[in-house]
């Protein structure tokens, strides 16, 4: 059975990763902001082993990774917390602190975690996901930073798979639809449960893939080969 670290697993498709991992037999380093929704989940499952930690503390982040690799043998990262903030760039409430919070959390955090779990050899067997979005192919008329950090995971992953060509750790991008979490509270419809995408990305975690496209998500990548403008106009309306 693997280890792997997840991030946002306090709620939303983050715990429900993490309670399919340990469902299969798997143990977890559950990693989450809210201290006592990561003692519930540790409570279900005794696989789970729970740390709190803010993305948005880069000092904090580095340090509990350099701590998890070298203390712990990882097989694998799932990069799922985000932030996002659904306003336009000029919305008056929309400031520096929560701009610099999505970069932090979004792109930056997966960036450093990824870098300090890799292992030293790459002929050990790891892999690195990466929860994405359709923004990060199309903008929509809101959520401009978001867009941005999701489009810099995508990169970062494809880069990722060129660099680690021909070795035995992998990168697996994945591209949602709308999902019912707290991050999409009151918006959008026809949205998949958390349960449902978690389902979906772990059992892509066996050899092979490396982007996946869940529910509504695999309409996009057809729309994205045969009719471009069609799959950009749907986009900017989520």
């Amino acid at each position: 059975m693997a280890r792997y670290v997840v991030t946002g697993a306090s709620s939303g498709i983050g715990l429900e990763i993490a309670l399919h991992l340990a469902a299969k037999g798997h143990s977890v380093v559950a990693l989450g902001r809210d201290r006592e929704r990561l003692r519930g989940l540790a409570h279900r499952d005794q696989r789970i082993e729970v740390r709190v930690l803010d993305l948005r503390d880069l000092v904090a982040v580095a340090a509990l990774g350099a701590e998890l690799a070298e203390a712990d043998f990882i097989d694998g990262l799932i990069n799922n917390a985000a932030i996002q903030h659904n306003v336009r760039l000029d919305e008056p409430h929309y400031g520096i602190d929560q701009i610099v919070a999505e970069v932090e959390t979004n792109l930056i955090a997966p960036v450093i975690l990824s870098r300090l779990l890799l292992p030293n050899s790459p002929a050990r067997p790891f892999v690195i996901v990466n929860i994405g979005s359709a923004l990060a192919c199309y903008p929509k008329a809101t959520s401009a930073v978001y867009s941005a950090t999701k489009a810099g995971l995508r990169m970062f992953s494809d880069a990722l798979r060129v660099q680690y060509e021909d070795t035995s750790v992998r990168v697996l991008d994945v591209v949602l639809p709308l999902v019912d979490t707290p991050m999409t509270a009151g918006r959008g419809n026809g949205k998949i449960t958390a349960t449902t995408a978690a389902a979906a990305i772990v059992r892509a975690l066996g050899p092979g893939k490396t982007r996946i496209h869940i529910g509504k998500a695999k309409l996009l990548r057809v729309l994205q080969l045969v009719a471009p403008p069609v799959a950009a106009a749907i986009i900017r309306k989520l």
